[in-house]
């Protein structure tokens, strides 16, 4: 039982406000923070990189290569999946897979789509990624709760059987069941609203039940200063700055003491070492993969 420790490595306001703005120089920074501290704690995390942030700041994805974390496809553009048609996510996640690859010098295994957006989009960009040479994803939010989640998909890791007779590993993010509801507990916005305690609670009780935690968060998230120094022109309202700014200032000190209390890992250790049960998709599914 292990928390996949993962860092969806992009910039706030490119990824949250517009996806045509630029990426601003602080992303670089928070990123490099975020590197210096598992350094500090001597841990490693599976890096979900934006293309466009590995265009931007290259030498910042090859240090994350270099520090022993496994470098993972965020896709290029963070243009959500069911808003892509086949061909434009093929050409998307072909692109971004290639160019970490070329920076890194390593196989690029893993995808995580932007804002967790295969759930609305159906199944056939599982298929694509493993056509494209993809070993795992994690895309999927098993919650009806979240915007974009997929209520009936197993709360554990599962081997997704493709109809094309393909396989892909899917870790979704972590939820956890609690009087008959499922509720998204993996981290990110979650894990900056909830205090310490409820959130080692939530993470103790989903191992217990899953198997695996696999927890996600932002570079940014360690930055609770980003809105004081990004442009004016953005002209932030106030409603975005508490609903996007809202407890990051204490992010960071949650952050410390969830890797103090529980063992991590990636996601790249955590498929290789273990035997998921079967997910069918386009076929009957039998009850053991749906649990």
């Amino acid at each position: 039982m292990s928390v996949v420790l993962s860092v969806d490595v992009e910039d706030w306001a490119q990824s949250t406000l517009d996806t045509d703005l630029p990426l601003y120089p602080r992303a670089g920074r928070n990123t490099e923070y975020l590197l210096d501290l598992m350094a500090e704690q001597g841990r490693t995390m599976t890096c979900f990189v934006l293309g466009r942030f590995a265009e931007m700041f290259p030498d910042t994805v090859r240090r994350i290569a270099r520090d022993g974390h496994e470098v993972a496809s965020h896709g290029f553009g963070h243009i959500n999946i069911y808003e892509q048609t086949p061909d434009a996510f093929r050409e998307d996640v072909r692109r971004s897979k290639a160019q970490l690859e070329d920076l890194i010098g390593q196989e690029v295994l893993g995808y995580r789509g932007p804002n967790f957006s295969i759930g609305p989009a159906g199944d056939w960009p599982l298929e694509i990624l493993a056509e494209e040479g993809f070993v795992y994803d994690s895309s999927i939010f098993p919650s009806p709760t979240y915007r974009h989640g997929r209520a009936n998909w197993p709360a554990h890791p599962v081997r997704v059987t493709l109809p094309s007779g393909r396989t892909l590993v899917e870790l979704p993010a972590a939820t956890l069941k609690l009087f008959g509801r499922v509720f998204p507990v993996a981290g990110g916005g979650y894990h900056r609203l909830l205090p310490w305690p409820l959130i080692r609670w939530s993470v103790a009780r989903s191992l217990a039940a899953n198997q695996a935690f696999t927890l996600y968060c932002h570079p940014y998230e360690f930055d609770p200063d980003e809105f004081d120094h990004l442009p004016a022109e953005l002209g932030l309202s106030w409603k975005i700055r508490l609903h996007q700014g809202l407890g990051r200032r204490g992010f960071e000190s949650k952050f410390r003491h969830l890797l103090a209390s529980f063992e991590t890992t990636t996601a790249r250790e955590l498929i290789e070492r273990e035997l998921w049960p079967e997910h069918v998709l386009g076929a009957a599914v039998s009850s053991s993969a749906v649990g």
